[in-house]
């Protein structure tokens, strides 16, 4: 992106500026019912204009005006070459790139502030980024807001005593941003990580009980929030929002008063253990997951909550576990590291950058499969703290671990033992930032015959099973769901061969392991349960015909064989093949003391992947660009470490 502009040539002009809707820029003035604002320029108020000459680069024009109002004259004193396009910002543009050939047009990079004033009524007017588009440097323009706004009151005794509030997400919400426009001016916006941006947004200064304060956020839909509110000295109290949050360009997302009460009241030591989903279903006991944070400060303890909360969330609304949700104890556990993060090794176990984190949590640059954690330490903490262990109705064996960890390196795994224990290790990949993951580039040219090879995945196909997009959920979904829970095995491959084998020897542990997997492709795990009634299935729901018996699996392309295309256990997508979600709940059933009824599996079973079904999807948001017009796509992660003992 280049951060080369040009002065515009000497000569002047006007130009008449409103604004778009309700969007806002220097101050508000609300109409009586407190449902509409309208925005005011100030006296002295300004904005750049931008022209893209293809010969010489960037120019710019500053405008400023004497008077203000709804309406305002801007002037010049400098003119821009003759284009097709003039872009405008109120903010200040340190770089922009012409992605025309990609379908983006010019895009620029400007800033949304991380520190910013409160002003009773009003968005500090340092922070907002309005733009607009024109076609001619004359023109009347009308700016729309780039940003959205966090609309608050205070009440509460301390009011007086609070003199910064800061809001952090589970995505980025301020700093260095890519924006762009589409044909008819409406812009668009996506934070990117190579850039300065952050998850907090601060706004310092002397707060009045009842008076309209706003926070400028960068839009998008944030998982959960968290308020802080402090007096500077020490004293704080904390708000969590643990519900999603859209933020819309140009819209304010009012959260009423917000009731401080008497005294600050955020307890440096906390609670250790909190039950957030408590089982309800008629079975001999709950199953039991537990999840701890590793990396976290104390001053980031309500960031661990907000993830784990949202990383649950993602768990359960993936099927099977939505299905029989009310089966599950969740344990919520918590403890501060003394400093962020995980540490670095070299990629074979030497730490090459040390982090004092709780747990011990590291893995390589690079190396991925280097990732672990101190063992002892975890169980002794989850033994010790987790209700349900503490109180000795459930065994560590029985209860896989969920470790969170506060760092945005690219990493996962889970070390899964014969006897059913297993700690996954999820990381805050990107701080929350897009992910993709893609299909094998080859294939198995015969799903029955291994001999015939490999070919090149078609675009076809491609189209067909769809590119997977998310984030950090994602891989917990596949870490924990699958492997630490569901006990199942990677269904990617990579192009190196495996030899044929006879059996899977982790089938035959205590606790099964990868029974996804199949050593025979005429002898499968699924044969007698779903293939001998595929023909009742896809009567019931053709989407069932994708059951079948495909060659790759277990980091090979050839000699292993799975029961569907695409799963969760190749790209990560939010989707359990149908005899993984028969793997899965068989687990539920044995872990609660129930009996597994196919019968009734089959009968409560949703064969939908909201990746090709379903039009409201999590998958890549159209709204969301990058410069390179798609979001990184990342390698698999390595499989389970698979410990018999």
């Amino acid at each position: 992106m280049s951060r080369d502009f040009h002065r515009g040539l000497p000569g002047g002009g006007s130009v008449t500026a409103g604004f778009a809707g309700d969007d806002t820029r220097s101050h508000l003035e609300m109409n009586p019912e407190g449902d509409y604002a309208s925005v005011i320029w100030d006296a002295g108020d300004s904005f750049d204009m931008y022209a893209l000459d293809p010969e010489d680069g960037m120019y710019y024009s500053p405008y400023t005006t004497a008077e203000g109002g709804e309406s305002a004259v801007f002037t010049t004193t400098y003119g821009l070459p003759e284009v097709d396009n003039y872009y405008c910002f109120t903010s200040e543009v340190s770089g922009y790139g012409d992605l025309t050939s990609q379908g983006l047009g010019v895009i620029f990079l400007t800033n949304i502030p991380v520190s910013q004033a409160a002003t009773i009524g009003s968005p500090d007017p340092e922070a907002d980024v309005s733009v607009s588009l024109s076609s001619s440097p004359s023109e009347n323009l009308f700016f729309r807001s780039a940003t959205s706004f966090l609309k608050f009151r205070l009440g509460g005794d301390i009011v007086s005593s609070v003199k910064s509030v800061s809001v952090r997400g589970l995505s980025l919400l301020a700093g260095d941003f890519i924006l762009g426009f589409e044909s008819d001016g409406t812009p668009w916006s996506e934070f990117d990580s190579y850039y300065e941006a952050s998850r907090t947004v601060t706004l310092s200064g002397d707060f009045v009980a009842g008076k309209d304060y706003y926070v400028v956020l960068g839009a998008g839909q944030q998982a959960g929030l968290t308020l802080v509110f402090s007096d500077g000295s020490g004293h704080s109290t904390t708000k969590t929002v643990f519900k999603a949050v859209d933020f819309q360009r140009g819209h304010i997302v009012d959260f009423g008063t917000i009731n401080l009460g008497s005294s600050f009241t955020d307890d440096p030591s906390g609670e250790v253990a909190e039950l957030y989903m408590k089982a309800t279903a008629p079975a001999s006991k709950p199953v039991t997951i537990v999840v701890v944070p590793d990396g976290f400060t104390e001053g980031e303890r309500s960031d661990y909550k907000l993830l784990a909360h949202s990383g649950i969330d993602a768990l359960f609304n993936t099927e099977p576990f939505r299905t029989y949700r009310n089966y599950f104890n969740v344990w919520v556990l918590s403890v501060a590291s003394a400093e962020s993060g995980a540490n670095i090794t070299d990629g074979h176990g030497n730490i090459t950058t040390a982090r004092n984190c709780y747990f011990g949590s590291k893995w390589g640059e690079e190396n991925y499969g280097d990732m672990d954690l101190n063992e002892s330490v975890l169980y002794d903490f989850v033994t010790t703290n987790c209700p349900d262990l503490a109180d000795r109705s459930h065994s560590v064996n029985e209860t896989p671990v969920l470790v969170i960890i506060n760092d945005s390196r690219y990493g996962g795994i889970c070390h899964s033992y014969f006897n059913g224990k297993a700690y996954c290790q999820a990381p805050f990949t990107y701080s929350g930032g897009m992910l993709g993951w893609g299909y094998p580039s080859q294939t198995a040219v015969s799903d029955s015959d291994p001999s015939a090879g490999v070919r090149d995945v078609t675009q076809e196909e491609m189209t067909e099973l769809g590119l997977s997009y998310g984030d950090w959920r994602n891989t917990l979904v596949h870490e924990f769901g699958g492997h630490a829970f569901g006990r199942l095995g990677d269904e990617y491959w990579y192009d190196d061969v495996k030899g044929a084998v006879s059996a899977i020897s982790a089938h035959n542990w205590p606790v099964p392991m990868s029974l996804n997997i199949s050593a025979k492709y005429s002898s499968t795990p699924w044969s007698s349960d779903l293939l001998s009634r595929r023909a009742s299935l896809v009567s019931s729901n053709p989407l069932y015909e994708r059951l079948g018996t495909f060659q790759g699996g277990d980091v090979s392309p050839l000699n292993r064989w799975r029961c569907e295309k695409i799963s969760c256990m190749i790209d990560n997508r939010f989707y359990f093949s149908v005899w993984q979600r028969e793997l899965i709940v068989k687990r539920i059933m044995s872990l609660a003391g129930a009996t597994f009824s196919l019968s009734d599996f089959l009968a409560l079973d949703n064969p939908v992947d909201p990746l090709r079904d379903v039009a409201s999807s999590p998958v890549m948001n159209p709204s969301y660009r990058t410069s390179s017009a798609v979001a990184p796509i990342m390698p698999p992660l390595p499989p389970p470490v698979l410990v018999e003992e």
